[in-house]
């Protein structure tokens, strides 16, 4: 018998912080529990951004989710222990940790833009080979010969004129094959996508950037906050590497 798939609400609405559920299951585990929901707005690991965290509770118990993961078509709430009970059957509501949540949209938009502002600066189609999303910090890596250092201010300064502009930030979904194109215009691909995926989830900042991404975005540029780069690193012969952060603006 085939299991039930988790809807995945944050696809729809990156911006529901809470909602409400059916538990599918409670597994036990050695250390702690994984709640598998019929719908969830937390986000799974995955991607390069890390899950969201927050509670689920119900009328009988509540749990403290620390961790999410995707497994197949279910997504997994790990707590380490339940207060009272939470049951097979059991309506719940689940509330993410919003501030944490809303500083990784931030964050993860604003690695798309980056990319597309260090092509600009430097004047090449730079293949990205790489990426990571924390909440303080992330990082970008790149096929560039040498260091991109010099280049720093002048990434700095295109990538904040976008913020300042307030681009709409899209989601779209679309065929493989008009994704493959859609993309191409802005130098990514759909390469590490596996083949079996034919509908594509594209995420645009509007004439500036799109790349296929399942994560979860603002609505437009002006919510980033001001980008400052950190550092750069050599990883490896022809691989650069830019670390970065956002700043709230008053």
């Amino acid at each position: 018998m085939k299991s039930v798939q988790t809807k995945l609400l944050y696809l729809e609405n990156a911006y529901e912080r809470e909602f409400e559920a059916r538990i599918l299951k409670v597994e036990r585990m050695e250390n702690y529990f994984g709640i598998i929901l019929d719908c969830t707005a937390f986000y799974p690991v995955g991607g390069g951004q890390p899950s969201d965290v927050g509670e689920i509770f119900g009328k009988k118990g509540k749990a403290k989710i620390f961790h999410v993961e995707r497994r197949g078509g279910q997504v997994f709430h790990f707590a380490r222990k339940i207060e009272g009970e939470l049951v097979e059957g059991d309506v719940v509501k689940g509330a993410i940790d919003w501030d944490r949540r809303y500083c990784l949209m931030r964050i993860h938009t604003a690695a798309h833009l980056l990319s597309q502002a260090v092509r600009k600066a430097v004047n090449r189609p730079l293949e990205i080979v790489g990426s990571a999303i924390d909440l303080n910090k992330a990082r970008i890596d790149f096929g560039y010969e040498k260091s991109i250092r010099e280049f720093f201010p002048k990434i700095e300064e295109i990538a904040n004129e976008v913020v300042n502009e307030n681009r709409p930030v899209i989601v779209k979904v679309m065929p493989r094959n008009e994704a493959e194109e859609y993309v191409a215009r802005y130098h990514e691909s759909l390469r590490i996508l596996p083949a079996k995926v034919k509908e594509v989830r594209v995420v645009e900042i509007k004439d500036w950037h799109a790349c296929a991404c399942g994560g979860t975005h603002v609505q437009s540029t002006g919510e980033i906050g001001e980008i400052k780069l950190l550092k750069r690193s050599s990883k490896g012969k022809g691989v650069e590497r830019i670390e970065f952060t956002v700043v709230q603006n008053p």
